[in-house]
């Protein structure tokens, strides 16, 4: 038989009996959508994770006082690295070739009090350059200006969440808060942003003379001239800082740290995480299988003496058995495209809330499993019809 037979008759068998047809295919319609949605809401959330890093500054190098691990060979004590970065070594490194800006950081943790909101809020002082590195966006108000950072101004800019939680649907503008043992005036509120929204920001001189009360900075942004050059720049930078502060890789009294290192370690959990939940949907593809085999059995039975008759006719064993491995295969195929379908209508709902995409990898991959599915539990139903004898079958009743 040609093959356009044995496709005339997979189908022609799968639409006389339309229900239990689709009941076979039931099971793979589910774990096809199972796994194109998941792996979609996986993919969302890494697109999401990267888009935001992205947002923050991608030619940016983090320098910040201590060692990356525990390792202390040589011993290198905490109190040197806390003391490590004043103004000397801060025009150290904004000399060096390739720098294009540093904006040093000073953090402090304080009670917020605004009426009867109290809450403990991370504070970070920096320059105004920090809001063009960051990529920040002022909602309402403005960032603090130069002439804050000089005179060192008793203004804040607070983030997203603090400002709802603490003012409500009032403009946060103008309004005096209690930070520590002083009192401050919000000059600006920052839009949306899981990075920032629980932060106060402040000129970098008033938390260091007024809030910490320290002399020395807690780190160093570093936004390079040529963003394609991070790696080699954070290698060039630390070979700089090791000779200026006479240390070796092991004993050195600071770290480097990219977006992209940052970014890399978390694409690689949400990628694991991703193809986990795939795994985990791709049970119900296996079931579906189950159900595509136990169908085909009944098929096979029911059909027993057409296959007698097939096979007195002349018919070879490969025909009958590429009969039944085509109608399996036909019925893992349509339930895929439903499968799809069905994907791609909750993926346009869920992305009314969260980011959700389909690739074309997890496509491929489902097509993969269907097709596999198809053969694996559709070769026993076949080899059942393909081996049956044309006497007992012409007797079967």
């Amino acid at each position: 038989m040609i093959l356009s037979e044995h496709i005339s008759g997979a189908l022609t068998s799968i639409v006389s009996n339309k229900l239990r047809s689709a009941l076979s295919m039931l099971g793979i319609i589910i774990g096809v959508s199972a796994i194109i949605i998941l792996m979609a809401l996986g993919q969302g959330t890494t697109k999401t994770v990267v888009d935001r890093f992205n947002s923050m500054g991608a030619n940016l190098i983090t320098l910040s006082p201590g060692q990356s691990n525990n390792s202390r060979v040589g011993g290198v004590s905490t109190s040197n690295s806390a003391t490590l970065i004043d103004d000397a070594f801060l025009d150290f490194v904004k000399n060096i070739p390739g720098v294009k800006e540093v904006s040093p950081t000073a953090s402090a943790s304080k009670q917020f009090i605004y009426g009867t909101y109290n809450t403990n809020a991370s504070i970070v002082g920096a320059r105004t350059a920090y809001q063009s590195l960051k990529n920040l966006t002022v909602a309402d108000g403005n960032f603090f200006s130069q002439e804050d950072v000089d005179e060192s101004g008793k203004v804040i800019v607070v983030g997203f969440q603090i400002a709802k939680d603490a003012f409500g649907t009032e403009s946060a503008i103008g309004k005096e808060v209690k930070l520590g043992n002083g009192v401050y005036t919000v000059i600006g509120t920052l839009a949306d942003n899981s990075q920032t929204n629980r932060r106060v920001f402040a000129p970098i001189t008033t938390v260091m003379s007024k809030i910490s009360g320290t002399h020395y900075y807690g780190g160093i942004d570093i936004a390079i001239d040529d963003p394609t050059k991070v790696e080699f720049m954070k290698t060039f930078i630390e070979r700089e800082l090791l000779r200026y502060t006479g240390t070796t890789t092991e004993t050195m009294p600071f770290s480097l740290s990219t977006l992209s290192e940052i970014l890399s370690s978390i694409s690689t959990v949400t990628a694991t995480l991703t193809m986990f939940l795939g795994g985990i949907a791709a049970i119900s593809l296996i079931v579906g299988g189950i159900g595509v085999m136990n169908i085909m059995l009944v098929s096979v039975t029911e059909r027993t003496r057409e296959i007698g008759i097939r096979k007195a006719l002349g018919a070879f064993k490969s025909d009958i058995l590429t009969q039944f491995l085509i109608e399996a295969l036909f019925i893992s195929i349509i339930a895929w495209l439903i499968g799809i379908g069905i994907s791609y209508g909750v993926v346009g709902v869920v992305n009314r809330f969260m980011s959700a995409v389909i690739s074309t990898n997890s496509i491929l991959l489902s097509f993969g499993s269907v097709v596999f599915i198809g053969i694996f539990f559709g070769i026993l139903p076949a080899s059942k019809a393909a081996n049956l004898k044309p006497i007992d079958a012409l007797r079967y009743e």
